[in-house]
């Protein structure tokens, strides 16, 4: 029986990962649940899964991952709140299935090099980093030619300059692929989402900027894809659902079916890809920029990321300022 840490437990990963729990009883005890607030479903589930502990809030997080017993911690929560329990974590020994972006982003390089001392093993839970790292399966690292990050096509990425500058905090929040939260929602119509997810994948898979290549996929099918040095393409493909990703961590490094969700059908289906222009999704240039800056670079683009979605959330400024006023918040370091 695995047991483990769920921080973040009444987000949408960590509820998936329950649900996993449900469907595999015999498989995990829930040793630790931590929530960023009080509320009915965080006391649901502790009368559910009846934890040995228990936390709410920033300061309980490096708690909920101290128990001796923890095998895998599930790392949920809302942005730079993730970092100190990951490290925390990492540090005894306790392998982590990651969703949150911003651990990498900011601290990646410390991250990874504490993995590797401590011989943990960091199984990331986004759909992009999960489709890559279960496809670098069939190959080595040392053997990557590049890897392709693939990303949907939404209303709002094929609308002109003037349709962009009319457009609004209800527009973008209207998601219909996948379920997430308002400032995610944002981040992925403005691409910044995918460049953090640029940032994740130099420090995880060990890449150069170069070698990280995004590719416009509208169909949702293939959540992306290693080509290696010998000219052969490894590709993951299925529907939409992150309880995939989520159940993959969990069990890792086996697999078992996961159930309750919809099957894929690639009867009658295509795929087709373009390479993503980054004129026209400047946010993705932010991603390579703070890859060549370095340092404190993935810190600035967080912080000045979550002022800018705050502003626009607010209607206190355009859509289309949201990017330019990252920019210029990096390009003065």
């Amino acid at each position: 029986m695995k047991k483990i840490a769920v921080l973040g437990s009444t987000g949408v990963i960590g509820s998936k990962a329950l649900e996993v729990v449900r469907d595999y009883p015999e498989e995990f005890k829930v040793v630790s649940l931590a929530a960023g607030h009080e509320s009915e479903k965080f006391k649901a589930q502790i009368k559910e899964f009846k934890p040995e502990v228990t936390a709410i809030g920033k300061e309980g997080l490096v708690k909920a991952v101290s128990h001796p017993e923890i095998d895998l911690v599930i790392v949920a929560v809302v942005g730079t709140a993730g970092i100190k329990p990951t490290l925390g974590a990492i540090k005894l020994k306790k392998n982590i299935g990651l969703a949150t972006k911003e651990v990498l982003v900011v601290t990646g390089e410390e991250v990874m090099r504490e993995a590797k001392k401590n011989g943990v093993e960091i199984i990331p839970i986004d759909s992009e980093h999960s489709a890559i790292f279960q496809s670098l399966k069939a190959g080595k690292e040392k053997e990557i030619k590049n890897i392709y990050l693939t990303m949907g096509q939404g209303k709002i990425s094929q609308m002109t300059q003037e349709e962009l500058e009319k457009v609004t905090p209800e527009m973008v929040l209207q998601r219909k692929t996948w379920t997430m939260g308002q400032k995610i929602s944002v981040d992925s119509a403005t691409c910044i989402n995918k460049a953090m997810e640029i940032i994740e994948a130099k420090w995880l898979f060990n890449l150069r900027p170069e070698q990280i290549k995004v590719l416009i996929h509208p169909e949702y099918l293939c959540h992306s894809m290693v080509e290696f040095v010998d000219g052969s393409v490894i590709a993951e493909l299925g529907v939409p659902e992150m309880k995939r990703y989520v159940e993959y961590a969990m069990f890792y490094p086996q697999r078992r079916e996961v159930k309750n969700i919809p099957q894929i059908n690639l009867a009658g289906k295509s795929l087709s890809f373009k390479a993503a222009d980054l004129n026209k999704f400047s946010g993705l240039r932010l991603g390579y920029l703070a890859l060549e800056k370095g340092g404190r670079a993935g810190e600035v683009l967080h912080q000045a990321d979550e002022a800018a979605v705050a502003k626009f959330l607010k209607g206190e400024i355009k859509f289309t300022q949201i990017v330019t006023m990252i920019e210029t918040e990096m390009k003065r370091l």
